[in-house]
């Protein structure tokens, strides 16, 4: 297993705060989501977590080691991340683009070895790619590549797996689908997943812990069971939710939604 930490982690850019001081650690073998609204900072965590952004204060550590001391290689081996918008320079095989994720495994010059071949085969077994790995990516449809991109995740063998709105852009049944092998994976490899969502009842439904963040800070953290109020809602979202206790998970659902406040021309109206 891989152990993440963040500790004291402040990111300002463009002379803002977009990350106010966090501390967290990720849930080894578990999958935890950050909810929030927009800006919060959700997606900046998770690429100062694969160190695509430095922070101005803090660190962020692997295993007790600080990740400004590590090899961009050694970080891809432990953990991985799939961008919120995956865009490509230019088109190229399904299975071609997941085996570029093996690199990171490779010494200089070398060439992708048998073992290498077994695993992204398994990467495109376990997502169902395979039965499309010899097609372009332009010729797929919204969720057969994010099938492709989770493979590649799959394929670079990290035990810590980033995804940032891994349903964006997809329908309902692709969502659905995207989530359910996302979970499936989770316990089948036990890798930790760390996942932004705005989806709550996905959020809740898909998740063992939920982070909740606010203007760049972590609101409460915990079970969904625990950390999802109405009070909450109130908070960060601004809206009133109706929650119920889902029969089939044994975890909150929330049924209907509604403003709490509603903002005209800046004033708020809590009335």
């Amino acid at each position: 297993m891989t152990h993440v930490e963040l500790k004291d982690i402040t990111i300002e850019l463009n002379n803002r705060t977009i990350l106010d001081d966090i501390d967290m650690e990720l849930m080894e073998g578990k999958i935890t989501t950050i909810i929030g609204p927009n800006g919060c900072g959700k997606s900046t965590m998770l690429k100062t977590i694969s160190r695509i952004i430095s922070a101005k204060e803090g660190g962020v550590y692997i295993n007790d080691m600080d990740i400004r001391q590590m090899k961009s290689k050694d970080i891809a081996k432990k953990v991985s991340i799939l961008s919120q918008k995956n865009r490509l320079q230019y088109d190229v095989k399904v299975r071609d683009l997941v085996s570029f994720s093996r690199y990171p495994h490779l010494k200089r010059f070398q060439g992708l070895k048998p073992d290498d071949y077994k695993i992204i085969d398994w990467a495109l077994k376990e997502t169902g790619a395979i039965e499309f790995e010899g097609r372009m990516m332009s010729e797929l449809s919204g969720g057969q590549a994010q099938r492709v991109w989770i493979s590649l995740l799959l394929a670079q063998g990290a035990d810590v797996l980033l995804l940032d709105e891994p349903t964006t852009y997809l329908d309902i049944h692709h969502q659905l689908e995207t989530l359910n092998i996302v979970k499936r994976l989770n316990e089948e490899t036990k890798q930790t997943v760390v996942m932004v969502l705005h989806d709550i009842n996905h959020a809740i439904k898909y998740s063992d812990h939920l982070v909740i963040m606010n203007e760049g800070k972590i609101i409460t953290s915990g079970h969904p069971s625990d950390v999802l109020t109405n009070d909450i809602l109130n908070e960060v979202f601004n809206i009133n939710g109706t929650i119920a206790i889902d029969p089939a998970t044994g975890k909150p659902i929330m049924t209907d939604y509604e403003l709490f406040c509603e903002t005209v021309k800046g004033v708020q109206d809590g009335s």
